[in-house]
């Protein structure tokens, strides 16, 4: 048994073609990768680099009454590290917000050279332990105490009791001034007992116990029983269950 074979030359030529390109367009694909590759870390390296588009601009924006926009902007200054692309802007940020003073910071890169600084300044509502102040939102902020304002009011607490003692105050302030009456100063002992004094000076006792009753009592009874004595009247002490005791100045 024989078996004949027939060569096509024809063929043979066309697949040596194919093999060919198949294997020039694998090499152009590999060349195309590692070039594609190449750029990337070229351009990596030339974006990391510091003197690639260096900021040239530092401008620090806001309403400022305690913060200096000069010092501000030295404080900036000295964070810029590395170009436009490679700013660490969170360093930034957060040099800023370590200063009592600030509340926010947002930062933003301005092409091609330029870093903008917004800052919001802390607003204090009231002074906290003689040793800080708080904001509206009762959070607590510790600023050299030759910039803590004396003429805002005083709480005082235990640490973490913040928030409470101010909502206690805001409330009992706008129902005090109803009657004439501005406060002070209120504090929260370690015992929580609530003691607080009025501008005029009289001090107000009013303990741990039945806070809203014995507040309800001295808002009720106390104007007409020290009215036209008041400048004579030291404290009122409500701890007692129908009654309370005025104590008058000497």
């Amino acid at each position: 048994m024989s078996i004949d074979m027939v060569i096509d030359q024809n063929k043979m030529q066309i697949d040596q073609a194919d093999k060919t390109r198949s294997y020039g367009s694998s090499i152009f694909g590999a060349l195309f990768v590692l070039v594609f590759i190449l750029l990337l870390v070229w351009g990596g390296m030339f974006l990391s680099n510091p003197d690639t588009l260096p900021i040239k601009q530092v401008r620090v924006e806001g309403d400022f009454t305690h913060l200096s926009p000069i010092d501000l902007q030295l404080l900036v200054t000295d964070k810029v590290r590395g170009g436009f692309f490679n700013l660490d802007v969170d360093a930034v940020r957060f040099a800023l917000l370590n200063e009592p003073w600030v509340s926010e910071v947002t930062v933003k890169r301005i092409w091609p050279d330029a870093l903008r600084v917004i800052v919001i300044e802390q607003i204090p509502v009231v002074r906290w332990n003689d040793s800080g102040l708080l904001n509206s939102s009762g959070e607590y902020f510790s600023p050299e105490l030759s910039t803590i304002p004396q003429e805002l009011p005083l709480l005082s607490g235990p640490i973490g009791a913040e928030v409470n003692v101010l909502n206690r105050f805001n409330a009992m302030q706008d129902r005090l001034k109803l009657i004439g009456f501005k406060m002070e100063s209120i504090t929260l002992n370690e015992r929580r007992a609530w003691t607080f004094q009025l501008s005029n000076g009289i001090k107000v006792v009013l303990g741990r116990r039945d806070f809203e009753e014995r507040l309800n009592r001295f808002l009720t009874l106390i104007p007409t029983t020290i009215s036209g004595r008041i400048e004579q009247t030291e404290s009122v002490d409500m701890r007692y269950t129908n009654g309370f005791s005025i104590r008058w100045e000497k």
